[in-house]
């Protein structure tokens, strides 16, 4: 069984005040975090979805948008709520101890990216059963540029240097893997002290590899409060 892990347990600290919940701000007529549910219970390859929750308020918000969507999908789909941890990489691990033993697949999405598809997540569905890790992202187009002389004077930055950008992606969600690997990779990075702020960075901790999928269309995070205004565009596109 595949199970789907949504993550909406983040702080949203960058949004500076501007929203109360980052997932619950209006996106048109939805928002971010029912967007991310519509799109993950219309894939089939899904069996169990378990959602992170920051505090009680917040759950009992998320609780009643997921009715809401479920409702009007006409979906049963079973549903585990738990939890968040202090960081991101204590939500994934509650996460994904919240799933009962026959799921062993698991895709992890973050609810702030709300454009994902069906479509793709189906294929990362498909690509996870045959015991295989992957994210979601796009290669980089812009040129990148490494800061090698630090200084915290604004008048002189200190020196810099172009990287290749050609083997260059930036990485969305959702990704996925076997859920043992996922929790060996945290186990792992946790004896090793290493913070992961990327699922398939625990992934690579084990010696897998991780394939990429460049979705095709946007698949932007809401971050900040300027990103509404992105995100209202595609909304309406």
């Amino acid at each position: 069984m595949i199970g789907a892990l949504l993550l909406a347990a983040g702080s949203g600290s960058r949004m500076k005040g501007e929203t109360e919940d980052k997932l619950l701000h209006p996106i048109g007529e939805s928002n971010a975090f029912a967007k991310s549910c519509r799109a993950f219970l219309q894939v089939p390859e899904i069996s169990i979805v378990s959602i992170t929750y920051r505090d009680d308020a917040q759950r009992t918000r998320l609780m009643t948008l997921w009715n809401q969507v479920t409702l009007s999908l006409q979906s049963n789909l079973e549903i585990i709520w738990v939890k968040g941890g202090k960081e991101r990489q204590d939500s994934v691990e509650n996460g994904l101890l919240s799933f009962p033993e026959d799921v062993l697949h698991v895709l992890i999405h973050d609810c702030a990216r709300p454009f994902i598809q069906p479509t793709t997540i189906s294929i990362c569905a498909n690509e996870i059963l045959k015991d295989r890790a992957i994210t979601i992202g796009r290669k980089l187009n812009d040129t990148l540029r490494q800061k090698i002389d630090h200084t915290d004077n604004p008048l002189h930055p200190g020196k810099t240097r172009t990287l290749d950008r050609s083997n260059l992606w930036l990485i969305e969600t959702p990704q996925g893997a076997p859920r043992s690997w996922l929790l060996d990779g945290l186990k792992k990075s946790k004896i090793e002290n290493i913070n992961i702020t990327d699922d398939m960075a625990a992934i690579e901790l084990l010696g897998h590899p991780v394939g990429v999928l460049e979705p095709g269309y946007p698949n932007p995070k809401i971050t900040t409060p300027e990103d509404f205004i992105y995100a209202k565009f595609l909304s309406q596109s």
